[in-house]
């Protein structure tokens, strides 16, 4: 964690050559498989949540992620003061995923890293910092403005081999749910970034109005992610 509040801090120091993000938010299944496992007859489990992280079913959400995120080149890191907690087996499994952060490592790959403490599914005691959980195909994900939000969405997720030893149960290489990010900047960074991405190459980004207000945006960054997930499931 200090290591990611340090690049924060570093990032927030640097006049930005370009357009930001200083908000964010996303919504994502963790593993649709392991959530069954977990609630099924046998871990007769449950999954709760703390902090800025929440969960309507089918999915766990974060309103706020705070960043910034540099979107000129994409890179820099947006974090979550939460936690998602997995229990079965009458207690014997217990294991938190806490201080999520989505780091951007190049334009095209980002980094779930996390914290992991308690007892894997194998009844593993783990007592894990800072851990590169999940590594995530940004290149292989939708891309959308929607007014002045920067949607990144079905981000391809995979375990990392320090995240299959922390968590258990799975191999490296393992697939994980995707991932919905949605960023909140101007209209025109918005519309310039999608217009960078689609031509293949680094377009100047231009800072047009500056970074919405936090509370509102981040209202706004939710909402647009609900309503599509509410549009894929025809409600």
């Amino acid at each position: 964690m200090i290591a990611a509040l340090a690049l924060t801090a570093a990032l927030a120091s640097t006049p930005a050559a370009g357009c930001v993000a200083e908000t964010g938010a996303f919504e994502w299944g963790f593993k649709e498989s392991f959530r069954a496992y977990i609630s099924g007859s046998i871990a007769n489990g449950e999954w709760t949540t703390e902090g800025g992280i929440g969960y309507a079913t089918p999915a766990f959400f974060a309103e706020r992620l705070e960043g910034p995120l540099a979107l000129d080149p994409l890179a820099g890191t947006l974090a979550v003061d939460g936690a998602l907690r997995f229990t079965g087996h009458e207690g014997i499994l217990d294991t938190t995923i806490s201080d999520v952060r989505l780091v951007v490592e190049s334009p095209d790959t980002l980094s779930v890293v996390v914290d992991i403490r308690g007892t894997t599914q194998d009844f593993v005691p783990v007592d894990s910092v800072d851990v590169p959980f999940l590594t995530g195909d940004l290149a292989a994900a939708r891309w959308s403005a929607d007014g002045q939000e920067l949607l990144i969405e079905g981000i391809p997720l995979t375990l990392t081999a320090e995240g299959a030893e922390a968590f258990g149960t799975y191999p490296e290489g393992e697939a994980f749910d995707p991932l919905d990010l949605a960023l909140a900047t101007s209209e025109e960074c918005a519309a310039r970034a999608i217009e960078s991405r689609t031509a293949g190459e680094t377009v100047p980004l231009i800072v047009a109005a500056g970074v919405i207000a936090g509370g509102v945006a981040i209202g706004a960054v939710l909402a647009v992610l609900l309503r599509r997930r509410r549009a894929t499931m025809g409600v």
